[in-house]
């Protein structure tokens, strides 16, 4: 059983195969954690799991019926790019656990790194978390997808948090300070990434239970930049990526994101979005690179009165400031 915290309240504890490689995220703000699984080696298939605190006020408004109306919010939107024309929305059960799930088929041909022609997608109750996941796997009749189901139904929550996460792949993040930038590099990857430093500072609460998370602020410019290096087979492809995080934040009760634009810059494939605040703007940049079998994923953020356009310009010209190489 592998305990994964969900800072300041407690762990979710997952039966998952000992061979399954395990990438974790945890957040302080909303308080939760999100788990990928793959295997151990190849990418045959991604398990991506997020479990949120539910907030105590919200808690009785989270009811088996509202988890099973969600998850058939989902599987009609899913259908319009699956091969199916109806997916069936499926229980499951377990002595701490309830939610549902459903099963598609994408449409499309996908047979490249990071695709997977089959989905499974749902979420449950168990303890004060709300978990959603997401099954990618190639082979119809995966074993992987059912050994997920069965690792759902058997969670248990204890209030008992998981010590600091320290298995992500491939060892800690590296920040050094070199001609006016910081440079980032994880051992085990190739790249190397610089960030111009400008107004830029490493955020005193940069740990978020990933060794390779990395976070710094712009305090005068209220500018945030973020990310993780990952391996490239668990990159999904950019448009079930955005999926994943929309659900995601949905189940957390967040604004829905506004303005939603895919675009390239240079080696980056990007989102750009706006999230509604009172009284100004909060536009958002989420930048991915792939290369030498590392996945870059990028974060930056502006809060501003000014017009999301040039939110958006600023934003933009930070990441074109962005370099990233191989390791000579």
């Amino acid at each position: 059983m592998q305990r994964f915290s969900v800072p300041g309240h407690g762990s979710l504890l997952l039966n998952v195969p000992k061979e399954w490689r395990v990438a974790v995220h945890a957040l302080q703000d909303p308080a939760s954690a999100a788990v990928r699984f793959r295997p151990a080696s190849g990418d045959a298939f991604s398990v991506q799991v997020t479990a949120v605190w539910i907030d105590p006020g919200r808690q009785a408004k989270v009811t088996p019926e509202s988890i099973k109306e969600t998850v058939r919010d989902g599987a009609a939107e899913a259908v319009r790019r699956a091969v199916e024309k109806e997916a069936k929305v499926v229980e499951v059960r377990g002595k701490e656990t309830i939610g549902y799930y459903f099963s598609v088929t994408d449409q499309a041909p996908s047979s490249g790194p990071g695709q997977y022609k089959h989905m499974t997608q749902g979420a449950f109750l168990i303890g004060p978390l709300m978990t959603v996941f997401t099954v990618l796997h190639r082979d119809p009749g995966a074993a992987e997808k059912q050994q997920a189901i069965q690792a759902f139904a058997n969670a248990t929550w204890s209030n008992v948090q998981a010590p600091d996460a320290s298995a992500s792949d491939g060892g800690s993040i590296r920040v050094e300070e070199v001609n006016q930038a910081y440079q980032l590099s994880v051992p085990a990857s190739r790249l190397v990434m610089t960030i111009p430093r400008a107004g830029l500072k490493k955020a005193p609460n940069a740990a978020n239970g990933s060794p390779t998370y990395f976070y710094f602020v712009d305090e005068a410019q209220s500018i945030s930049v973020s990310g993780w290096f990952e391996p490239a087979q668990g990159f999904p492809g950019i448009r079930k990526f955005w999926e994943g995080e929309t659900k995601q934040w949905s189940s957390r009760g967040l604004p829905a994101p506004q303005d939603v634009s895919f675009t390239k810059l240079g080696d980056w494939d990007t989102i750009l979005y706006d999230v509604p605040i009172p009284g100004a703007t909060n536009s958002h940049v989420r930048a991915h690179w792939l290369q030498a079998g590392t996945w870059i994923d990028l974060h930056m953020s502006l809060t501003s009165v000014r017009p999301s356009t040039e939110s958006r310009a600023t934003l933009l010209a930070l990441l074109k400031g962005v370099r990233v190489k191989q390791k000579d």
